[in-house]
């Protein structure tokens, strides 16, 4: 039985990091199962970046929001495949998928001067130029010849 362990408004996590969202009106809702496909993003980060879509597996309607929380709690969820909901979410997620994605509402407050957000998953840029090959070792580290002694300083100022 899995439970609830984030929340945040009619978004939520389970204890195996699988998302659900809590659609239509507070009297008759029902629950979305969402695929995620960014690794090592946070939760808050997933709402806010619109990382996810539905993958098509909703459950039956519930009288209230809480009703459908403690339903998911206690295992008490029929699911069924939504066909169309599952094409809706392949078209999302093609979208949304891509590295310079931002969400619609985000584009508009930085258009409105609000500070420019920097994906997530992308990686920080690079201060100076930056070379392609790999650093090679300085001499001072490199490997001893395995049958090669050598000397230290304090046997030559012992003779």
């Amino acid at each position: 039985m899995t439970r609830i362990v984030q929340r945040r408004d009619r978004h939520f996590m389970d204890q195996q990091g699988r998302l659900y969202w809590i659609n239509g009106p507070e009297h008759n809702c029902y629950l979305s199962e969402q695929r995620l496909w960014r690794r090592g993003l946070s939760f808050d980060d997933v709402l806010d970046w619109k990382q996810c879509a539905p993958s098509g597996l909703v459950s039956q309607r519930f009288a209230s929001i809480q009703a459908a929380c403690e339903a998911f709690d206690h295992a008490q969820v029929r699911w069924f495949q939504d066909v169309y909901l599952r094409r809706m979410g392949d078209q999302m997620a093609a979208q949304r998928s891509l590295d310079d994605y931002k969400p619609t509402a985000m584009k508009l407050a930085e258009a409105a001067g609000a500070r420019v957000r920097r994906q997530p998953w992308l990686l920080p840029e690079p201060a100076g130029p930056v070379c392609g090959l790999p650093p090679q070792r300085s001499p001072g580290l490199e490997m001893p010849h395995p049958r090669r002694r050598r000397r230290s300083g304090l046997q030559l100022a012992q003779r």
